[in-house]
Formats: C-alpha cells, sequence, structure tokens
C-alpha cells in the first residue's frame, strides 16, 4: 500500500491514502479511500496482480524454472 500510495501524482489523495494506510484496519480504510475516486481502485487492483505475477515469476527463476514456449508464438 505505501508503494502504491507513492504513484499516487495528487498529492491531496497521497496524503488521504498515507493516512489510510497507519494502523489496525489499515487495508478497509485503503480500500474505501481509493473507491472515493473513478478508476483508482481499479488500478489498485492491477498493481497488486502485477506484483503477485512478478514475484512468482522470480520465484520461479530462481528455483531454475524457464518458459518452455518462445516469447513470440508462431504465426498462423
Amino acid at each position: 500500500m505505501v508503494q502504491f500510495t507513492g504513484t499516487v501524482d495528487d498529492r491531496d489523495r497521497a496524503d488521504r491514502l498515507g493516512i489510510a494506510i497507519d494502523g489496525r484496519g489499515a487495508f478497509r480504510r485503503f480500500k474505501d479511500v481509493l473507491a472515493r475516486w473513478s478508476g483508482e481502485l481499479d488500478r489498485w487492483y492491477g498493481y497488486v496482480d502485477d506484483r503477485q505475477r512478478g514475484r512468482a515469476r522470480a520465484w520461479l527463476a530462481d528455483a531454475g524454472y524457464r518458459p518452455a514456449w518462445p516469447i513470440d508464438p508462431p504465426a498462423g
């Protein structure tokens, strides 16, 4: 949540999110504050998905796993 808050350009919004993530119940407050602004909650979910996918890929790479297919799928 802290890292996502750093991606928010509007300082007022970032300040509100910073306050929301302090203390118990932070996740719920954070999502409630994000829901006030159109598209920000969706952007949060996209951010979380990207980070989870990245951690999973890093874990797999560290374990020696590599993709079995070419990066560009064959045409046709």
